[in-house]
């Protein structure tokens, strides 16, 4: 069987991550009878690893999104002809292409699975267009698929409620540690003494990081010993600009540093510095933010939502994810109640015991594709 993995839509952040955690564990797992080729966005991440280690078998794609549809259907089209391709697995979306070949969606746009939520409230005008456009060609790209993988059983559920989707398997995430370690080094002015809380993500406004300055004052309101970390860029854009404003205007300038970026090889050295994780995704398909602090057993802070509970079962704190009084009432809970902390942390290192090593999540993907190709 020839499979290919098309991670053309993996061009930076977490999805180039994942993509970039695949190849490096691909040698070690691959079936010998079994034929592989790669399609991944030009001058990406992966397609440098692919380039500087000699694998000759991958194709490069715009990194346009239509430029890249236009390429999948006129080049892509006629080469898994010429190829034989058997199978297309496709992190994360949908390969517009013509043709009978067998395709497998990975699918984490977790938004498209809840219809009932303004995902895009904060856009308007042409920007809202846009996205509900791309949803659009989402939703027509899993309806279309062979099989669908998701990596949240909450989502698969839906899928199948909503959409109809007939082939489907659930394929949870692996937490890849950076091959080397480097320090992490947090800014003088962050005490020391006080319980820092970690939110391990850029400006997206899904993520509620714009409560952040709330949370920080309803904590200095209880005279909460509390510090809270944002990894979001100081980039200046206009996001940041209103972050900052609202967190001089509610005075906890004291209480709330912007990072910045973190490194790979930065994080566990960073999580080692920080006394809990905060997470208030509306919506996620999985993040990265939940595993991480399960392994290095930090308490998790999460909304309390469907897709939060379906993950994390007993091993997080969950809170009303638009409360500031409530979220800051269960970081001051964290601090005077060690033995609560003790038992979330025991409970999250028992759900981790149920995900894979990258090496085992890249062979029930393989296993998934030949099943795919053979019964569907």
């Amino acid at each position: 069987m020839h499979i290919l993995f098309n991670f053309s839509q993996l061009k930076s952040g977490g999805g180039q991550n994942v993509a970039m955690n695949f190849l490096y564990a691909f040698d070690s797992v691959t079936k010998k009878d079994n034929n592989y080729t790669f399609l991944v966005a030009n001058n990406s991440a992966p397609h440098k690893f692919l380039r500087r280690t000699g694998y000759h078998k991958y194709y490069t794609s715009p990194r346009n999104p239509i430029l890249r549809i236009f390429f999948e259907i006129i080049v892509l089209s006629p080469l898994l002809v010429a190829k034989k391709i058997d199978v297309i697995y496709t992190y994360f979306g949908y390969s517009c292409v013509v043709g009978k070949v067998k395709q497998i969606s990975g699918s984490a746009d977790s938004n498209i699975y809840y219809p009932e939520i303004n995902f895009w409230s904060h856009y308007s005008g042409v920007a809202a267009l846009k996205k509900r456009l791309i949803d659009a060609y989402r939703i027509w790209g899993v309806k279309r698929a062979d099989a669908v993988a998701f990596e949240n059983t909450a989502l698969l559920n839906r899928a199948v409620s909503y959409y109809g989707v007939r082939n489907s398997r659930y394929i949870p995430p692996s937490i890849v540690l950076a091959q080397t370690v480097s320090p992490f080094c947090l800014h003088s002015h962050v005490p020391r003494s006080a319980f820092k809380v970690l939110f391990l993500c850029g400006w997206q406004l899904n993520k509620n990081v714009m409560l952040i300055p709330e949370i920080a004052a309803a904590s200095k309101k209880r005279m909460i010993n509390v510090h809270f970390l944002l990894t979001a860029p100081p980039d200046g854009s206009e996001v940041h600009k209103q972050f900052c404003a609202k967190v001089f205007n509610r005075g906890v300038a004291d209480l709330v540093t912007v990072i910045g970026q973190v490194e790979k090889s930065q994080l566990q050295s960073l999580y080692e510095q920080v006394d809990a994780v905060v997470l208030l995704s509306k919506l996620e398909s999985f993040s990265n933010n939940i595993i991480e602090a399960w392994y290095f057993k930090k308490p998790l802070v999460i909304a309390s939502e469907e897709w939060s509970r379906s993950i994390c079962k007993e091993a997080a704190f969950y809170v009303p994810r638009d409360s500031a009084d409530d979220i800051a009432d269960a970081l001051s809970a964290l601090i005077c109640h060690g033995d609560k902390v003790d038992k979330i942390i025991e409970n999250g290192t028992l759900e981790l015991r149920g995900y894979p090593t990258i090496e085992k999540k890249i062979s029930a993907e393989i296993d998934y594709a030949e099943y795919v190709f053979k019964y569907c």
